[in-house]
Formats: C-alpha cells, sequence, structure tokens
C-alpha cells in the first residue's frame, strides 16, 4: 500500500493493534531516516559494510538526533549501546548508553527479544533491514505511536562490529 508522507502525521492517539511492516531501505518516507541511510551508503562505497571509521568521523548535523550505535559483544551473543540520540531518548524516556540489549531484555523481556532479533538479523545478513509500524492500544504505556528505523551493518573484512540504527518516532500527543 502506498503511504504518503501525511499519512504519518495523522491523529497521534493509538490504533488499535500494533502493526509492523518490512520496508526496503528505498521506501522511507522520513527526511531523517533517509539522510542517515544515504549517508551509510556513501560510507560503504561498493563495499558491503560501512567502516566504523566513517560514521566516527562523520558530520551528520541534525540528523544525528536520529541516530543510534550498537556495539556487537562476543560474537552476537549481546548489543552495547555506545551512542543514542535524542529522539531515542524522546522516545524511550530514556538514554540507554552504556547499557546492554540484555539489560534491556530483563526490563522489557518482549522489546528486548524484538531488539536482539532486529539486531541479530542484520549481523547475520550484514544487509540493511527497515521497517515501519504503528504502535496499538495495547501498548499505551509507550511513549510513541509509529516509527520508522532502518539498521544499517558497520564493520570491516566481513564482519559486522557494529549496528547503526536510524529512526523517526511519532510521540504521543497525550503522553504514556
Amino acid at each position: 500500500m502506498l503511504k504518503a508522507v501525511g499519512d504519518l502525521f495523522a491523529p497521534s492517539q493509538s490504533p488499535e493493534r500494533t502493526s509492523v511492516a518490512t520496508i526496503d531501505v528505498a521506501d522511507l518516507l522520513c527526511a531523517e531516516t533517509a539522510t542517515l541511510v544515504q549517508s551509510w551508503k556513501k560510507w560503504r562505497g561498493w563495499s558491503a559494510l560501512a567502516p566504523y571509521r566513517a560514521w566516527a568521523e562523520a558530520d551528520l548535523g541534525a540528523a544525528i538526533a536520529h541516530a543510534s550505535m550498537a556495539r556487537v559483544l562476543d560474537g552476537g551473543q549481546d548489543y552495547e549501546f555506545e551512542f543514542i540520540g535524542d529522539a531515542h531518548v524522546r522516545a524511550y524516556g530514556i538514554d540507554h548508553r552504556g547499557r546492554r540489549v540484555s539489560d534491556i531484555a530483563r526490563l522489557s523481556p518482549r522489546f528486548g527479544r524484538q531488539l536482539k532479533a532486529s539486531y541479530d538479523l542484520v549481523r547475520i545478513s550484514a544487509h540493511p533491514h527497515a521497517f515501519q509500524g504503528t504502535i496499538g492500544a495495547e501498548h499505551a504505556q509507550t511513549r510513541f505511536v509509529w516509527f520508522e528505523t532502518a539498521y544499517l551493518p558497520i564493520g570491516s573484512n566481513g564482519s559486522v562490529d557494529y549496528i547503526l540504527n536510524a529512526a523517526v518516532y511519532r510521540l504521543r500527543e497525550d503522553g504514556p
């Protein structure tokens, strides 16, 4: 189904049910996520993976608020958040910098499993993956009702060492 950018900013109330769809990175609708994906594509050139050095040296301007970077630990047994942009902090109400996905899973098992599965998918495939979704009324405690996100592999010599996440969130007007 073709979506218009205006659809992203429909009423900020939760739909009945959560719905998440896999999309191609070419189908991202938000300028912030698209900017980060385009930067990643530029960094990697003809390689499958963008080098970490490119991220570390990049000037991403305002798009940096929509980025987070997780380091792969122990071959994918866990992931540690090295950087969390302000958009992520506003959406989740906490800065997870220095924490691991396993820490999040202890606090929120379902979300932790979903997050680890997303990172695992990118680490194992060494390809970018993108999603869009709405958060349903069954998750009324969340701070946002819509999101667009892309997970981008970072590494060298065929090994995914980091995963860059680009995301935009539509926050609730009424709060969680």
